[in-house]
């Protein structure tokens, strides 16, 4: 019997596992200037952290997870603030500062399902923001591979190191995509190739298209001052795998 459990309750095996995201760090080092203030919202055990903070920005993390937020706190505390990461839910939170730059990185915002939601956290992005101040989205443009999937096929995802265990994990991934909802129904096996044990991650996420987005910000009161297709900030093209818009007031 497979066992379900819930990878943002176990900090350690999500950076096992997302050990290689780092294409997106010079991005964010680039856009956004030292002794910028900083929000990023869904900040997650901290991957981008240390990295902003080490450029000199004055960086901040919203963190849903309560684990997620105390792991990444313990790591940054060894050399910065213990309290860069705030518990709080990127569609309705109160921070008592404004910020130069809020993002939202590596898909955190696809979590939000519906177009409610999505508007509850672009508003309460737009009150944290300085006038003069921008906010980032990183989304992947939805994929056939998302879309038009048998439920019964398991394709393989990535692999990686157990860091306590010293295991080979791999992780096959089953969806279902609901073409009305536009949210995409993922199971996540991990099979541990030597002790043979099988767990299971289930979540959702939804299908954001370029259209959607543009309405919901524009909605919102937010300028699109750039949107681009990739870390290197090529023009947003068909051929795009990413949406990455550039907003302000």
């Amino acid at each position: 019997m497979i066992k379900a459990f819930d990878i943002y309750s176990e900090p350690e095996i999500y950076d096992d596992q997302y050990w290689w995201k780092k294409d997106d760090i010079e991005f964010y080092k680039n856009l956004i200037p030292p002794g910028s203030k900083v929000l990023e919202l869904g900040a997650g055990t901290g991957r981008l952290a240390i990295p902003l903070l080490r450029h000199n920005i004055d960086y901040y993390g919203l963190e849903f997870s309560p684990i997620f937020c105390n792991h990444a706190n313990k790591i940054i505390s060894q050399a910065y603030d213990s309290d860069r990461i705030i518990e709080g839910d990127m569609r309705d939170f109160n921070i008592d500062m404004s910020f130069d730059y809020i993002f939202i990185a590596f898909n955190s915002f696809l979590h939000l399902i519906s177009n409610d939601d999505a508007s509850a956290c672009f508003q309460s992005i737009y009150r944290h923001l300085n006038n003069d101040g921008k906010f980032i989205l990183d989304i992947l443009v939805p994929h056939p591979h998302f879309l038009y999937r048998e439920k019964d096929d398991q394709l393989p995802v990535m692999d990686f190191k157990d860091s306590k265990s010293g295991e080979l994990v791999e992780i096959f991934e089953n969806s279902e995509y609901n073409h009305e909802t536009e949210v995409c129904d993922i199971y996540w096996i991990y099979r541990y190739q030597k002790s043979l044990k099988e767990r299971i991650f289930n979540y959702k996420m939804r299908m954001y298209y370029p259209d959607t987005i543009n309405r919901l910000l524009i909605d919102c009161n937010f300028n699109i001052s750039g949107m681009y297709g990739n870390y290197s900030m090529e023009k947003f093209s068909e051929e795009s795998n990413l949406q990455i818009y550039i907003c302000q007031k």
